[in-house]
């Protein structure tokens, strides 16, 4: 008897982890169990706006979520003529931020490159060409801010979505609806922009129809 019952014992003890080990734990969102994020074609916006942000370093105006790269922020808008862009990084010299195709590299690029002239804030609009680039013979260019503080650099500009024809970019311009790629690149500590970047990346987004 004493066996048997002892059996019994040995058999409950074994069954009842067992069934334990059978449960599943809640389901839990992917963004909050280490998988994948949604695809880059839903993600960050270039929003469309009724009113434009003002140019003036502050983020006002900016409804969409930012885009984060080179461990810097930007900030996107448009009013389906203008593009808004505000861009924040972590330098001291000069800043820049280019439209170009998926893949394409610098080659074709309608950069934007903000930096002081003998203190001053200035900006020169580029070509990307392989791995250098040089001033476009016509800007356009609409509305330009540059300061630092602490360290921070912050590039603020107004641009048309359609952009000037006729001098070599990958892009004619940002048609609602389709995503595009930002290239971006930065020196730590020179305002001279003929000198290479210290860091670069890129990003990409959707301008909002």
């Amino acid at each position: 008897m004493r066996r048997m019952i002892l059996a019994i014992v040995v058999l409950i003890i074994l069954f009842v982890p067992a069934g334990c080990g059978q449960e599943t734990a809640p389901d839990i969102p992917a963004a909050e169990n280490g998988g994948s994020e949604a695809p880059v074609s839903e993600g960050p916006l270039m929003a469309r706006v009724d009113e434009a942000p003002a140019i003036d370093g502050l983020t006002a105006g900016y409804p969409a979520e930012p885009l984060e790269v080179m461990g810097g922020v930007i900030h996107m808008a448009h009013d389906g003529e203008t593009l808004y862009l505000h861009f924040e990084l972590a330098v001291e010299g000069w800043i820049s931020i280019g439209f170009n195709r998926t893949g394409g590299g610098m080659d074709g690029a309608n950069m934007i490159i903000g930096y002081l002239d003998n203190g001053s804030p200035a900006y020169r609009e580029d070509l990307g060409s392989g791995r250098s680039h040089e001033a476009v013979a016509e800007g356009a260019m609409q509305d330009f801010y540059l300061g630092y503080s602490e360290g921070v650099a912050i590039m603020e500009f107004a641009y048309p979505l359609e952009f000037p024809s006729g001098q070599g970019y990958n892009l004619d311009g940002l048609d609602p609806g389709q995503k595009y790629t930002l290239i971006l690149a930065a020196h730590n500590s020179s305002q001279e922009i003929d000198r290479s970047h210290s860091s670069r990346g890129s990003a990409e987004f959707t301008v909002e129809p």
